[in-house]
């Protein structure tokens, strides 16, 4: 069967050498940025993505790497950024280029519809739509003592498994990144990680070079929800990810085991998280090449 392949993997978005960037398994922390494209403006706004990643990437490397998707299967033409950074004061390295980098003065000020009643980004995008989320590695969970993460907000995910560089998957060379967010109950948040991690571990044995999973927290925003990013080799590798659970005895022993204490009432995993707060957005990087861009 034919492989699903959209388009080429987010790190052919920058000239910079695929060994100094930051991603998902790499970086202290995460910006997640959200953004609602206006319907009128798609072509214009997502030229505008990509002159924005290009001006940031250029004035914050090596200290931060963003990487623009797409959103499959969800909301159309919705625009996500994932802004990597090494640590909270790379943030201020950002606000520094905000206020006095010209080319970014550029980028955000040029009148980019002067065909169609003038303006800039406040145009193509829709009113109130950005929303940004900080996510950071889960920390409690991995020993990385025995490596260099000085500089780092928090250990990088890539800790969290024994998958070789050469077959781990992240945001810069994955396919497709499945984002998936819950809440957990506040009474049973080290119960929730715990299972959380389990899970994301016991694929990463097994599908390594098909599937990679990361597990971070929301830092500053929501207290106790937490996000798996789910790095896929292609869409059809989910699949895999089905089969698993389906069929694969060990995990189904970790998803029928006990998590919730009897005092507490008793339950398997789906008694740790909130009901119906479970969530998965699909996400491709963004391309140039793609119909409407």
């Amino acid at each position: 069967m034919t492989a699903w392949t959209f388009v080429p993997p987010a790190q052919e978005q920058t000239p910079d050498p695929v060994d100094e960037l930051l991603h998902t398994g790499n970086s202290g922390l995460i910006i997640h940025r959200v953004g609602q494209v206006n319907y009128r403006f798609r072509r214009q706004a997502r030229s505008f993505a990509r002159d924005l990643q290009d001006g940031t990437n250029k004035a914050l490397h090596p200290y931060a790497t963003t990487l623009v998707y797409e959103e499959l299967f969800g909301v159309q033409d919705r625009l996500h950024w994932l802004i990597h950074m090494k640590a909270p004061n790379d943030y201020g390295r950002l606000l520094e280029m905000v206020d006095h980098d010209a080319e970014y003065q550029e980028i955000a000020e040029a009148d980019r519809l002067s065909e169609d009643g003038g303006g800039n980004w406040e145009r193509m995008f829709a009113e109130g739509s950005f929303r940004e989320h900080i996510i950071v590695p889960q920390h409690g969970l991995t020993h990385a003592d025995d490596h260099d993460v000085e500089g780092l907000f928090a250990a990088p995910a890539q800790f969290q498994t024994d998958q070789s560089r050469d077959v781990m998957l992240h945001s810069g060379n994955a396919g497709v990144v499945l984002h998936r967010t819950g809440q957990v109950r506040y009474a049973l948040r080290k119960q929730g990680r715990k299972f959380a991690f389990e899970w994301g571990a016991h694929l990463n044995r097994e599908l390594a070079g098909r599937c990679t999973v990361f597990l971070y927290e929301e830092q500053w925003g929501t207290q106790d929800r937490i996000h798996w990013m789910i790095h896929l080799r292609t869409l059809d590798d989910y699949r895999a990810v089905l089969e698993q659970e389906t069929g694969n005895d060990e995990l189904r022993a970790l998803l029928a085991k006990q998590r919730v204490p009897d005092h507490a009432g008793g339950g398997d995993w789906g008694a740790l998280f909130l009901d119906g707060s479970l969530h998965d957005t699909v996400l491709i990087p963004h391309y140039p090449g793609a119909a409407g861009s």
